[in-house]
């Protein structure tokens, strides 16, 4: 058997789809979050930045790196930047209490914790943890963004050798038990988000928005799904049917996603009303 590059074959990853999409429009708008514009450009390099500073604090192929915050851009970074490191994703349910949040970091033996400053105190005090706080301002004194700036905005090298190898373990809610970690290949992922664009009729010029939380399955894949198609992510840190129905209409919004009863919350809202698009 050689053990020479397999020229032939290119192992399916959803991290290639921001590669992508950031040299084939690195100015178009990928991130959406109150007043912060992220570009593709932007997005990729902060990315990069956070892959790079996960690899310089010593994170192996395979460790496990553990998110808890709402829908705000630093998950959707870490979608992309935390496989990129080789490193296996695990975004925590919001909802859940402390106990259970520290059985998912424990039971995934996540060795970082990324946690939002509004879910600071579900984060658990384990040996080897080490927690890095998120104030989602964007500004340098936050914690997250001093992460990223320990890092470098270049690419760095994949370790992906098998597109079978595991993207992101995602846990359930513990109602029959204790939660379930179920774990989400490169290859399920990619393939997943290709179906996903193509069944939701994305194109170019889609934008999400981000009503569905990221925890959730991956966002059933839809971080991945809108980068791969050059979409804009517009960020939203909780479901408020008045902010919705303001996103709507100034951001131009083409795709959401969510349960029945957010949509109920939405439909009876009094700024509900007929939007002159589908």
């Amino acid at each position: 058997m050689s053990d020479s590059p397999k020229v032939h074959r290119t192992e399916l990853t959803p991290v290639s789809f921001l590669e992508r999409a950031a040299a084939v429009f690195p100015d178009r708008i990928a991130v959406v979050h109150g007043e912060r514009r992220l570009t593709y450009r932007e997005l990729h390099a902060r990315a990069s930045r956070l892959a790079s500073a996960l690899r310089a604090r010593g994170l192996a192929k395979g460790d496990r790196v553990a998110v808890l915050a709402p829908n705000v851009p630093a998950l959707l970074e870490a979608h992309f930047g935390v496989p990129a490191a080789g490193g296996v994703l695990v975004a925590i349910n919001t909802r859940l209490a402390a106990p259970e949040v520290e059985y998912i970091v424990a039971h995934a033996r996540a060795g970082l914790l990324i946690v939002d400053r509004e879910l600071e105190h579900l984060a658990p005090a384990l040996p080897g943890l080490e927690v890095i706080r998120l104030d989602d301002t964007g500004r340098p004194d936050d914690p997250y963004e001093q992460l990223l700036a320990s890092g470098s905005p270049e690419p760095v090298e994949s370790w992906l050798a098998d597109e079978e190898e595991t993207i992101s373990v995602n846990y359930t809610s513990g109602t029959t038990g204790q939660p379930k970690g179920v774990m989400y290949t490169h290859r399920g992922a990619y393939l997943n988000a290709m179906a996903e664009a193509l069944e939701t009729g994305m194109g170019f010029g889609s934008v999400y928005l981000w009503t569905l939380p990221m925890f959730h399955c991956n966002g059933w894949c839809f971080p991945w799904a809108v980068t791969a198609i050059g979409g804009t992510h517009v960020c939203l840190r909780r479901v408020d049917p008045a902010a919705i129905w303001e996103l709507l209409d100034r951001e131009r919004v083409t795709h959401c996603c969510g349960a029945p009863t957010v949509w109920i919350s939405v439909v009876n809202h009094p700024s509900a009303h007929r939007l002159e698009r589908r």
